[in-house]
């Protein structure tokens, strides 16, 4: 057993859901590894400092905008569903996952029962939902290095969740759509970027990678995403492609029609 397990499996181990054998081989390892040492101890106090929260009773108006509040963030999900298969065993996504719901609801029980401020608990549940979206974006950022091309391909479409994803997950998409050995990656990270069109970030992709992608597939992608917002930047590089012998007929076609709908 070595760190990696260690790692995916510390929470059920702290909760005594593993088997005997696992939960010996398991203390064994702790007591030999400074660093799962470490892990073991942060993940124990954090459990350790919830149960020790007294609950008391909230008012009627903290109640009922804290769980105003709950039912938005759920309703955001749930408009934007994305159906994951089962994880690798390279990345503890159970885990993570399970950590992430049991802090939004041991603090959410927290700010129930330790704030009577309305002010007060709905900013520190915005914080919260803030913390909650930083996850979901490591993991995403986690899940897009995988090795296999369907893997990534679910880390790209889970960017719909996010309505305004940070700049680090823009630069990904960009990685994935210029440099993914996969093409079926590379037309998902397209299609994904085309959703955030006011971004500098990805108009500037786009335009660039007129003039270095040639999958006759891609360019179509990138040519109907600048055509749409209007790009005028977009009218030089598309008129090299016109130039080039190596551009397929019916990708010229496409470009002729998109310069005539931008000029």
């Amino acid at each position: 057993m070595d760190c990696k397990d260690i790692e995916q499996q510390i929470v059920d181990y702290l909760d005594g859901q593993l088997p005997v054998e696992t939960s010996q081989k398991i203390k064994s390892h702790i007591t030999t590894c400074d660093d799962c040492q470490v892990v073991y101890k942060e993940t124990k106090s954090l459990f350790l400092a919830f149960s020790k929260v007294e609950e008391e009773q909230p008012s009627d108006n903290l109640r009922h905008e804290f769980y105003k509040l709950l039912e938005e963030e759920k309703q955001l999900q749930n408009d934007k569903v994305v159906e994951l298969s089962k994880p690798e065993k390279d990345f503890p996504w159970k885990q993570a996952f399970q950590i992430a719901a049991s802090i939004l609801f041991m603090i959410g029980g927290y700010l129930l029962g330790s704030h009577n401020s309305k002010q007060m608990a709905s900013h520190e549940i915005s914080a919260l939902q803030k913390q909650t979206i930083e996850l979901r974006e490591d993991m995403m950022l986690a899940m897009i290095e995988n090795q296999s091309p369907s893997k990534r391909i679910q880390a790209v479409n889970f960017t719909e969740s996010f309505v305004k994803p940070d700049t680090k997950i823009l630069e990904a998409l960009i990685q994935r759509m210029e440099y993914d050995g996969n093409m079926n990656v590379r037309l998902a990270a397209a299609e994904a970027l085309s959703e955030f069109p006011e971004s500098s970030i990805v108009k500037d992709a786009f335009i660039a990678a007129l003039t270095t992608q040639k999958d006759p597939s891609l360019q179509i992608a990138i040519i109907q995403f600048l055509v749409k917002i209007q790009e005028k930047r977009a009218i030089a590089p598309m008129q090299q492609l016109l130039e080039h012998s190596d551009t397929p007929d019916f990708v010229k076609e496409q470009v002729n029609s998109g310069i005539s709908q931008i000029i």
